[in-house]
C-alpha cells in the first residue's frame, strides 16, 4: 500500500519509514521482512527503532568508554573479569498476554534491547560518531559472538517462568494464572544467557545477560566486574574484605554511574572496605532527559540513523537467538525452571554464572541514586 500510494518516493524533500520491533520472530522471518522493506525503500530510508537506544544513559556508554582516559585502557580482557547486563521488571505480563505468549523473554528483550546494550559495551571505538561507523562496529561485535550449539544451550542458558509470590509486599499470581494465559503455557518469562565474544579485546571474558518479569525490582544496568588485584600486599586481610572493583552503568531508573573500590577502614588495623562513588544524572545536570522516542523521532526527521538498527545488524542478532530458541523447543518443558514472583529469578540462573566462579548482583542489594 505504501508503494502504491507513492509514499516511498523522494520528491522535493525526503521519505523515510520507521519500523517498530519486533523485526521478525526468527532469522528467516527477519530476512523476509528486510527483503520486503528493501523492495520498497532504500536502506538509508529505513529506521528500525529500538527505544532503548534513545535513552541518554545508553548513548552515554560510548561517552563514558571513549571519552575518559581513566576507563578506556582497562576496557578489555586484561582487566575485566566478566560483564553482566540486567533488565529486570517487577511487573507481570499485564495486558500483553497475546503478544507475550508468542514472544517470550528471549524474543521480547534479549533479541534486541540486551544485545544492543552488549554491542555498545563491547564495540571498538568508531572512527566517527555517525551512522555508518557506529553501526559497523556494533555489527562486528555481533559477528564475533560465538553461536551456541544445541548441546551448549543447556549449559549456557536458563529459561524460567514465574510462579506465585510477593512483589513489593503484595501477592502476585503465577504466569499461568494471568488473564488469557493457558494453564499449560511453556512461554519463558525469564532468560539468562552466557555469551562469549571471540575477538582480541574480549576473548575469555563472559558476558552474562538476564531479563525477567515479576522479579524483585525493576532496573536495567550494565555491571563491569574487574579482576582482583594480587592480595600479597594485604596478606593479613581476608580476601572477602577486598572485593574486586565494579563499574555499574545504570540505564533505568535512577540513571547514573557507580564505581566501587577498596579503601582503608579507619582504625589501627589494616582493614579494607568497599566504598562507592556515584554520579546521578538528575542531580548532576538538573534537567530532565528527553523521552527516548522524542530523541529517536527527531533523529528520523534529521536523517540521522546512528541510533537505529541496520538490516544486517538485525539478521546478525537473530543468528545468535534462533539457535537458542530452536534448542529450547527441542528440549521441551524439561528445562523450564519455576521461580517465585518477587525473587531474583530461578536458582538455575545462579548456577549458570557460579560454574565460572561468578555471581549476579542481588537485585534488592543494588543501590544508586535516590
Amino acid at each position: 500500500m505504501i508503494w502504491k500510494a507513492g509514499l516511498n518516493k523522494i520528491e522535493d524533500g525526503w521519505s523515510r519509514i520507521v519500523v517498530e520491533k519486533p523485526f521478525g520472530h526468527d532469522l528467516e522471518s527477519a530476512k523476509k521482512l528486510n527483503t520486503e522493506i528493501g523492495g520498497v525503500f532504500k536502506e538509508d530510508q529505513v529506521y528500525r527503532i529500538d527505544h532503548y537506544l534513545g535513552k541518554d544513559t545508553v548513548q552515554n556508554i560510548l561517552v563514558f568508554r571513549f571519552g575518559n582516559s581513566m576507563f578506556e585502557p582497562i576496557w578489555n580482557r586484561n582487566y575485566v573479569d566478566y560483564v553482566e547486563i540486567t533488565a529486570a521488571e517487577s511487573l507481570g505480563v499485564g495486558s500483553r498476554a497475546g503478544y507475550y505468549e508468542e514472544a517470550g523473554a528471549l524474543r521480547d528483550m534479549v533479541a534486541n534491547h540486551l544485545l544492543q546494550l552488549l554491542t555498545l559495551t563491547a564495540m571498538e571505538p568508531p572512527v566517527a560518531f555517525d551512522a555508518d561507523n557506529v553501526r559497523e562496529e556494533k555489527v562486528q561485535v555481533l559477528r564475533s559472538i560465538r553461536r551456541l550449539k544445541p548441546d551448549e544451550v543447556a549449559k549456557r542458558t536458563v529459561r524460567g517462568q514465574y510462579d506465585m509470590g510477593q512483589v513489593d509486599g503484595q501477592p502476585a499470581k503465577a504466569y499461568k494464572d494471568e488473564d488469557n494465559i493457558s494453564d499449560t503455557s511453556t512461554t519463558e518469562t525469564f532468560a539468562a544467557i552466557e555469551f562469549q565474544i571471540s575477538n582480541w579485546r574480549w576473548a575469555g571474558v563472559p558476558f552474562y545477560v538476564r531479563t525477567g518479569k515479576r522479579l524483585a525490582r525493576s532496573l536495567t544496568e550494565i555491571a563491569v566486574h574487574l579482576k582482583r588485584t594480587p592480595q600479597a600486599l594485604f596478606a593479613r586481610t581476608p580476601d572477602e574484605h577486598i572485593e574486586p572493583n565494579v563499574i555499574v552503568l545504570r540505564i533505568q531508573p535512577n540513571e547514573g554511574i557507580n564505581v566501587s573500590f577498596g579503601a582503608k577502614h579507619p582504625g589501627f588495623e589494616m582493614r579494607t572496605d568497599t566504598v562507592h562513588m556515584d554520579f546521578c544524572y538528575q542531580s548532576g545536570f538538573g534537567v530532565r532527559s528527553p523521552d527516548a522516542y522524542e530523541t529517536l523521532l527527531l533523529d528520523v526527521m534529521h536523517g540521522d540513523a546512528t541510533l537505529f538498527t541496520r538490516d544486517d545488524e538485525v539478521e546478525a542478532q537473530w543468528r545468535l537467538i534462533t539457535p537458542i530458541e530452536d534448542a529450547w523447543v527441542a528440549q521441551g518443558t524439561t528445562v523450564l525452571a519455576n521461580y517465585s514472583a518477587g525473587s531474583d529469578g530461578p536458582p538455575e540462573a545462579d548456577q549458570l554464572i557460579m560454574q565460572n566462579g561468578h555471581h549476579w548482583r542481588r537485585l534488592n542489594e543494588i543501590h544508586g541514586c535516590d
